[in-house]
């Protein structure tokens, strides 16, 4: 009786996974449709970082956070909770990495922003675990101001070719 059980807890386990996934699939679509994001990189995005397309869509300011109005997303740049931070280092960096368009976003690698964060970096930086958009120059800023106190300066590629 007991393997009955259990061979029937595997099988409905296995369903549900499977259930939850089609679900997490047409999600990416619908999501991606209804925002104009690339299906293919936010899925790739979702797939990375684990969380769900709404989830991720709204970390990265694409939709507006829980409670808010859908006129405060898309395509606007969500205000800073953070001073803007200068530094002749930090704004080399912005000059190679981005040409200081704070929407630059490389496609092939998924970096955006001022200091063309990948998005494992930015969710490592103080700026990224609050919630904050890599697409906030304020943010970006304050990020980057952060990694090089940390000594994460050769992260960017600038700094290791010595331009910064």
């Amino acid at each position: 009786m007991a393997r009955h059980v259990v061979a029937v807890t595997m099988v409905l386990t296995s369903l549900v996974s499977f259930v939850r996934t089609a679900e997490a699939s047409d999600d990416v679509a619908q999501v991606a449709a209804a925002t104009g994001v690339d299906e293919q990189d936010l899925r790739g995005a979702v797939n990375t970082v684990g969380v769900s397309p709404r989830e991720y869509l709204q970390h990265e300011g694409v939709l507006p956070p829980p409670g808010e109005h859908a006129s405060q997303a898309a395509g606007t740049t969500l205000p800073s909770r953070l001073p803007a931070v200068a530094s002749p280092r930090i704004e080399c960096i912005v000059h190679y990495e981005s040409g200081g368009d704070p929407n630059a976003y490389n496609r092939s690698s998924g970096a955006a922003g001022l200091g063309q964060f990948l998005l494992g970096t930015w969710l490592s930086t103080p700026q990224g675990r609050a919630g904050l958009s890599r697409y906030d120059p304020a943010a970006a800023r304050a990020a980057m101001a952060w990694m090089l106190s940390q000594g994460r300066a050769r992260e960017w590629v600038p700094v290791q070719k010595g331009l910064c």
